[in-house]
């Protein structure tokens, strides 16, 4: 663990016992510095979807007027505004946890309220029905989203998010791997709370599933 880093570790370690308590309750304060500094820099827009995920996305007999995604963990916009140029009918509800990434969101030159809903919320304690109509999305999309949040956490947010989600509809997801290179990284810098659970030197979470 780089030496900068680990004081903070033994403080947190100090006041709460087990540290993905910690590090769970700070999350929000950890990603809106994460999105503060770097804006939407970070991540690329993720084009490919229209390539790997489109036959979910497209219009059908179902949803001749488009389909209603739910993004879950939406950053600063980098899956819905290529969904939402690539699908002229799509509807998107986005949320994260950050005030300044949804934020992002909405000054976005593409944005538009008719086509983006995007607010602020914490799928591991909120309840998604207070803001979307039960079985009405046809699209749930989880890209790097539940390797963020504690393993713990991770049924409570899929018991959420099926409640928005129609009988027949999808859930897609992409996300660390267990031995992957990202995981390498981290067990080499030493940042694991528990077995396949890290935390970064900017406070944020990184699991493998």
């Amino acid at each position: 663990m780089p030496p900068a880093f680990r004081p903070a570790v033994i403080q947190a370690g100090r006041r709460y016992p087990n540290l993905d308590d910690y590090y769970q309750k700070k999350a929000r304060k950890f990603w809106d510095n994460f999105y503060k500094r770097h804006k939407n820099k970070f991540f690329k827009d993720r084009h490919y979807l229209e390539k790997d995920w489109g036959q979910y996305l497209s219009d059908d007999a179902h949803s001749p007027n488009g389909k209603v995604v739910l993004e879950v963990g939406c950053g600063a916009g980098n899956t819905i505004f290529p969904l939402v140029a690539a699908y002229p009918k799509i509807y998107v509800h986005a949320c994260d946890i950050s005030p300044h990434a949804v934020a992002l969101v909405k000054s976005h030159v593409k944005f538009k309220e008719d086509r983006v809903n995007a607010f602020v919320y914490d799928v591991t304690v909120d309840n998604l029905l207070e803001r979307i109509n039960p079985s009405s999305v046809d699209v749930i999309t989880l890209i790097f989203m539940l390797s963020a949040v504690s393993p713990y956490k991770m049924a409570l947010i899929l018991q959420n998010i099926r409640r928005v989600l129609k009988p027949d509809g999808y859930v897609l997801l992409r996300d660390y791997a267990v031995g992957d290179f990202a995981q390498v990284k981290l067990e080499n810098k030493n940042q694991m709370i528990s077995e396949g659970f890290y935390v970064r030197g900017d406070g944020t979470l990184a699991s493998t599933l």
